[in-house]
């Protein structure tokens, strides 16, 4: 009987962690080890180590649509139970006449023909009907001539939940999960040929037949790869988040409200409060970038004393307002309440927006999987299969060819168009004082 191959997986966010639980799925792998710097997991300044992200298969590309339904057709199988959350979606930005609009009306062909119930939003009772269900709530309706839609199918899904979850799939099915296990270099053959395992900062190594790098926003900037993906490839952005706390009252009021999303320039999008009263709203944009092209979080000593002792939040004051801003166009009640925390979430980001799934151009077994671009969470159910396939050569060709790590990327990602990167300006974060006086704490 052939020795089954090992992997090693340095990584265990959502991409390193859905791949070990589908390759021991498989059976056709033998020991599946994932390893993490950090002490606690998933990583308290892990993109996917929040208290939801958006689901839903609303694309301008065809591919992802499709891939994304797919995804939700697993979210709703009953291993995700009291994760994922089908809210639907409504969507506002196809009355305008430019690019967001007209990249608007291509997501919803997409979608209309995956979702016989979509609706068209064509008049602001529309809007207000579908964004306040309870009769108690609040929403100003918009313009007469905004047009949208809503789609049934999408929601939200408690990603540090969904993560725990694979952590548990990957116990279950004999896989290691190891905290503590800083990167510091990859250990190659005796004819430096190919990769065969890595080092970590106490001196642990780890060896296996394949070896898979899956660092999120980290891929781009860590010394043990560089010079092994194209320059610039991948960049840690800044993406800016809030949150305000809902009274039980009010989070009574709000709990079936949908995911709502501004296609409009703006990038902004909300959810609908969780278990804790805890309504996040946010920006997709291009972000924002670290001096050092290292993510700047809460995990560094450092940042946390600089925001402490210049009493700052963490993201800038222009996203700041214009997250308020949109909150107060479709909930005033809820944009009039405290921050209760802000948060910068590092995207592992691309300019096409398009997934780095490939094997090493130099070194035969290693494989990348990385690349997010804040957009792969919502995968989370089918995206290790897709990893999968690639390590064993099976992918759709189309789809390798997508997501290959020689590629000269786009120049723009279809959801973010004429949008551009912007150094991050410590100098520019939001004052404590204009968090209406709440009692905002450091988050990652």
């Amino acid at each position: 009987m052939p020795i089954k191959p090992s992997v090693l997986v340095v990584g265990a966010g959502e991409l390193g962690a859905a791949t070990a639980v589908s390759l021991l799925r498989t059976g056709k792998f033998g020991e599946v080890t994932v390893i993490d710097r950090a002490a606690e997991l998933p990583a308290l300044d892990a993109a996917s180590c929040d208290i939801n992200k958006v689901v839903r298969f609303d694309y301008v590309d065809a591919d992802y649509s499709a891939l994304a339904k797919k995804a939700i057709d697993e979210w709703n199988k009953p291993e995700w139970k009291g994760i994922y959350h089908q809210t639907g979606v409504v969507v506002r930005g196809l009355h305008l006449q430019d690019h967001h609009g007209e990249g608007m009306r291509k997501t919803l062909k997409n979608v209309q023909s995956q979702e016989p119930r979509v609706r068209v939003l064509n008049s602001p009772e529309d809007f207000v009907q579908l964004l306040g269900p309870d009769p108690g709530i609040k929403v100003d309706p918009p313009s007469p001539e905004v047009r949208g839609y809503h789609n049934p199918s999408g929601g939200w899904a408690n990603a540090s939940a969904a993560v725990l979850k694979l952590y548990s799939f990957l116990s279950e099915l004999g896989g290691k999960l190891v905290p503590s296990a800083d990167l510091v270099e990859l250990l190659y053959d005796e004819n430096r040929k190919d990769v065969r395992g890595v080092r970590c900062a106490d001196g642990r190594q780890f060896f296996a037949d394949k070896v898979v790098i899956a660092l999120g926003s980290w891929s781009g900037s860590h010394p043990a790869l560089k010079g092994m993906m194209p320059e610039g490839l991948i960049t840690a952005t800044g993406q800016t988040i809030a949150t305000v706390q809902l009274s039980p009252e009010q989070a009574k009021r709000y709990a079936n409200i949908p995911v709502s999303m501004h296609h409009d320039g703006s990038g902004y999008y909300s959810f609908p409060p969780n278990e804790d009263g805890i309504l996040k709203f946010a920006l997709h944009r291009a972000g924002y970038t670290s001096e050092t092209g290292i993510p700047r979080t809460a995990a560094d000593p450092k940042a946390v004393a600089y925001h402490k002792d210049n009493e700052v939040g963490w993201i800038p004051q222009e996203s700041f307002d214009s997250l308020k801003n949109q909150l107060a166009i479709v909930y005033p009640e809820i944009a009039s309440l405290p921050i209760a925390y802000t948060r910068m979430c590092w995207y592992s980001d691309v300019v096409d927006g398009d997934w780095v799934i490939d094997y090493s151009p130099d070194y035969p077994s290693l494989i990348f999987a990385t690349g997010g671009a804040g957009h792969a969470f919502k995968f989370l159910p089918i995206i290790g299969d897709l990893i999968r396939d690639r390590i064993e050569g099976t992918l759709d060709p189309h789809l390798a060819h997508k997501w290959r790590v020689t590629r000269a990327p786009k120049l723009e990602d279809p959801a973010r168009v004429g949008m551009l990167r912007k150094p991050l300006d410590l100098s520019s974060l939001v004052k404590k004082d204009e968090l209406l006086g709440s009692t905002s704490v450091a988050k990652l």
